[in-house]
């Protein structure tokens, strides 16, 4: 899933989708109509109050791919409010990470979340992939800092395949899993950072990549969560 690298883990304002970047994001999209109430929209993520997954969190060495530090966090489904017509669920966690803050099932296929850094705007966070991978679903400003100076960037979804077999960490293996990635641009467009979600339908988020981009625009591991179990109503 808010790119703020303070910071995808007062109530409008905690709106914020944040990756671990130092960047902040603003929307661009997902205003669709949805369910509320009783009924919401069938979804390819388990939205419920009180859901709950937990992760291990690992940072690597983007020098050699060595693990530097793990620990454990869960995150959970803590609160729901309708906006825009639609009803979002609040996510909070005990880590210091905050990838994923809010979101709601606008249709079978898209997730939607909320941004209040330029405004409350509606934007696709998550979109069942067709399979090209150069495809972008939607695209929204963000302030990044770069060697302490901040500027205007962007932040790009793109929704990759559908089918995808994501074996983890643990060795255990999602079929039909769904994958998307957000890639962070910085003023002159050049790749900064990629956020590489997995999504398996009725289970949530099974993994969670961090990259950054070296000068030679190679992308290397900085972290990622690896689901280790999901308590679902």
């Amino acid at each position: 899933m808010k790119q703020t690298l303070s910071t995808l883990f007062g109530l409008l304002a905690i709106f914020l989708i944040i990756n671990f970047s130092s960047c902040s994001k603003s929307g661009g999209g997902g205003s669709g109509t949805g369910g509320t109430g009783n009924n919401p929209p069938p979804s390819i993520f388990p939205l419920a109050l009180n859901n709950s997954w937990n992760y291990k969190l690992k940072d690597y060495n983007t020098n050699n791919g060595a693990v530097l530090d793990s620990s454990f966090f869960a995150l959970t489904i803590t609160g729901k409010l309708s906006a825009n017509g639609i009803t979002y669920y609040q996510f909070a966690n005990s880590a210091d990470t905050t990838t994923i803050e809010t979101l709601a099932s606008i249709n079978a296929s898209t997730l939607g979340s909320i941004d209040s850094a330029y405004g409350l705007n509606y934007y696709t966070f998550f979109l069942s992939g067709t399979g090209d991978s150069t495809q972008v679903i939607s695209s929204w400003p963000v302030t990044v800092s770069i060697n302490g100076a901040r500027c205007e960037g962007t932040n790009k979804l793109y929704a990759h395949y559908a089918d995808t077999t994501l074996i983890n960490e643990d060795g255990t293996t999602y079929t039909l899993s769904m994958k998307n990635v957000i890639v962070t641009y910085d003023c002159s467009g050049n790749k900064l950072y990629a956020n590489v979600y997995f999504i398996k339908q009725g289970v949530g988020l099974v993994r969670f990549s961090k990259y950054i981009y070296n000068s030679e625009g190679e992308h290397l591991l900085k972290l990622a969560w690896v689901l280790q179990s999901e308590s679902l109503n």
